[in-house]
């Protein structure tokens, strides 16, 4: 195709198109009349000779030419947007960008304080929105909307909704995992046994279908059966729970050291074998060579070695 002969806007609005699915809702988006927004739909189909956008009840659908343009499409935006937007180098006192990254909650009372605390002593302008990971971050990632996500590194854990293949990955640290209780409710002065572990109620932090976490894997490798009594969105929530119940929470040990001294709840070694959790930090290759991008990787590997060291 001749480029002179598109209108490259197009590609814009056709983006956002097929993310709305809604002609009056991409108007709004693009800045538009919604006559404007129906009439470059009208000269996509015209270029494509495809519907692209199919009416199915009382909704638009995408025609399947249409749902295989949606990723190429995004990535030519975000290939020309990263080109604009690149400076030969970054002032970080004077820069007013944004960092948007997804972390789990423990990534959130863990790590994120030690980055916030940095960057806004280097780069006092910048806005860090944050969000939780969930099964769609990196699909966001994919499409441009987080520039990070931080995250446990090992894929299987994900399921169908693991990193693509243009996703770089860098190791931030690494913990393990522990048990907390309530010591008035559930005697680990001596520790705890695998027997005794077996026997108690467990909570589990659960993500959504398909997602699963360390702690379930250990379980399942493990051949036992265990007495699942809560399951809840986050880690952190896991410990909040405990206070007067006999309850037993497997999580990670900087997690479990902020959060269970303050409500009185013992810690002590989990007695099954439960994998290492390694925080990897998570980004899209056409980022690399940003300077925003590499001074915001340089800022939290230099803020994360501030984290007391896991001691056993």
């Amino acid at each position: 195709m001749n480029l002179s002969h598109f209108d490259l806007n197009l590609l814009r609005s056709l983006d956002v198109l097929l993310a709305e699915r809604n002609v009056t809702r991409a108007a709004e988006r693009l800045h538009v009349t919604q006559q404007a927004a129906s009439s470059a739909l009208h000269r996509l189909r015209q270029h494509f000779d495809d519907p692209l956008l199919v009416r199915v009840g009382r909704q638009l659908e995408p025609t399947p030419l249409a749902s295989s343009l949606v990723a190429p499409v995004r990535e030519a935006l975000l290939a020309a947007q990263t080109a604009l937007d690149t400076q030969p180098t970054f002032d970080p006192g004077k820069a007013r960008t944004t960092c948007r990254i997804a972390l789990s909650d423990y990534g959130l009372v863990v790590a994120l304080p030690h980055f916030l605390r940095l960057l806004t002593r280097t780069a006092p302008n910048v806005r860090c929105i944050v969000e939780q990971v969930t099964m769609r971050s990196f699909d966001r990632l994919d499409m441009g909307d987080l520039d990070f996500v931080m995250s446990a590194h090992d894929p299987r854990l994900y399921g169908d909704h693991r990193p693509g293949q243009r996703i770089r990955s860098e190791e931030m640290f690494k913990d393990d995992f522990v048990c907390v209780v309530d010591p008035a409710e559930v005697d680990v002065s001596k520790g705890i046994s695998l027997a005794t572990y077996r026997k108690l109620r467990h909570n589990s932090a659960a993500f959504g279908e398909g997602v699963t976490t360390i702690v379930e894997r250990a379980w399942a490798a493990s051949g036992y059966e265990f007495d699942l009594a809560v399951t809840a969105p986050t880690f952190a929530a896991l410990i909040y729970m405990l206070p007067g119940t006999q309850l037993v929470a497997t999580t990670q040990r900087r997690l479990a050291n902020t959060i269970a001294p303050r409500l009185g709840m013992a810690i002590t070694e989990c007695p099954l074998e439960v994998p290492w959790l390694q925080e990897n930090l998570m980004w899209h290759e056409r980022t690399d060579n940003d300077p925003a991008q590499e001074f915001y990787r340089a800022t939290l590997r230099l803020a994360l070695r501030e984290l007391p060291a896991v001691e056993r």
